[in-house]
């Protein structure tokens, strides 16, 4: 599963496109794309930000986690689960 937002940007720029197209270059037209391409933008980055934390989490040790008294082990389980969503994201799997 990778990043949809980018592929959901791109579509969503051809239709404004050829909006701005028949339309022509309008004040409407020239903010419906600024922000069409902002709010993919954004959401893009977020899920490139979720990643590099899953991979952050997962190369995580005990050594690094000493000290932190509120840290709950991780099961076995919970680290495949990490690893599959890395991979995933990764377009690995």
């Amino acid at each position: 599963m990778s990043n949809t937002h980018i592929a959901t940007a791109k579509f969503r720029q051809e239709g404004v496109h050829e909006w701005q197209s028949e339309e022509g270059l309008t004040d409407a037209t020239n903010i419906a794309a600024a922000l069409g391409a902002q709010t993919e933008a954004t959401l893009a980055l977020a899920y490139e930000q979720r990643t590099a934390n899953l991979i952050a989490l997962y190369d995580m040790t005990e050594a690094n986690c000493v000290g932190m008294s509120t840290a709950a082990p991780m099961s076995r389980e919970n680290w495949d689960s990490i690893a599959q969503q890395i991979k995933e994201r990764l377009d690995l799997a």
